[in-house]
């Protein structure tokens, strides 16, 4: 992959495009992108250790969450079969399959995981392959954003990430982040956003308005920001960005009242580094079932 660069990056993007059966409901999940997977929304992270010229290695990490406040009912779950493309002007990655699911524990709590397979190589590079990050999160739910006395709700949403190897030498491969999200519910429209801390060292913002074509079509667009808190001198010794900006667009169709498609594209808006992303491309299908029927536990008590 990037293991003999220079300047080597982790990017993971989560820039939330709720798949459309999921967002009939008012549910959404975040997903991941950038150097790993996606479902059918949006997420960003990135780290790329990088090399002063006095020899010492330092890190720069991007990272953000893109989600609603919304859950899936409990009993519910949603799972999502998708590819992602990424060009950087320093490798190219396509991403299949994809897989994140997520299930609706309570009333109050929503779990979730992503897994993708990957294949990345630099321009005429050997092609490198295998699993990719592994991302488990939750989401709590505050408020719920669906009453017409309080139209706006919040969550937040612990996340683990589970690298596929140390961002930098002696690096853990795990960590963190804890993103707060808020939502406002309109007829025919709603807007959504996240800010929050990557324990990795970035801080992160991003919103997004999704507007319904149709009662089986939903339009989304998204923007994202995240800003580096650590290595701050070296990095700007180096001539590389603190700060990371990305937008992408995507539309979700509902095939079924179980099975939905949805698609999006995206690009990094900011100064252009190696790990900038100049085309991300973003597909998939997205099927909802019933897990189990908490009304069932209720009777036999």
């Amino acid at each position: 992959m990037r293991r003999g660069s220079r300047v080597r990056t982790i990017t993971v993007a989560f820039v939330l495009l709720s798949p459309a059966v999921v967002a009939a409901q008012g549910n959404g999940h975040g997903h991941a992108y950038g150097l790993n997977k996606n479902q059918g929304s949006a997420p960003s992270a990135a780290s790329a250790p990088v090399v002063t010229p006095a020899g010492t290695a330092v890190a720069r990490h991007f990272g953000s969450w893109l989600d609603d406040a919304s859950l899936l009912p409990e009993g519910k779950a949603a799972l999502s079969f998708g590819f992602g493309y990424w060009r950087t002007p320093s490798y190219r990655e396509f991403d299949a399959p994809s897989v994140d699911g997520s299930l609706g524990l309570t009333r109050r709590v929503q779990i979730g995981a992503s897994l993708p397979y990957f294949r990345a190589n630099e321009p005429g590079g050997p092609l490198a392959h295998g699993v990719g990050d592994v991302y488990l999160n939750s989401k709590i739910q505050l408020r719920e954003p669906s009453s017409a006395a309080h139209p706006t709700g919040f969550a937040i949403a612990p996340v683990v990430e589970l690298l596929s190897y140390p961002p930098e030498p002696g690096a853990s491969r795990v960590s963190w982040a804890l993103p707060f999200s808020v939502e406002l519910q309109r007829e025919g429209w709603r807007v959504y956003g996240s800010t929050g801390y990557f324990s990795r060292g970035s801080v992160f913002a991003g919103g997004a308005m999704e507007l319904a074509l149709s009662d089986r079509a939903w339009l989304t667009g998204t923007l994202s920001q995240s800003h580096v808190v650590n290595d701050k001198d070296a990095i700007d010794a180096l001539g590389l960005a603190r700060t990371r900006t990305d937008v992408s667009g995507g539309l979700a169709v509902a095939l079924t009242p179980a099975w939905s498609v949805y698609g999006s594209i995206g690009r990094t808006l900011s100064q252009q580094d190696p790990d900038s992303a100049t085309l991300v491309l973003s597909g998939g299908v997205s099927w909802s079932l019933a897990a189990w029927n908490p009304r069932a536990g209720k009777r036999r008590k």
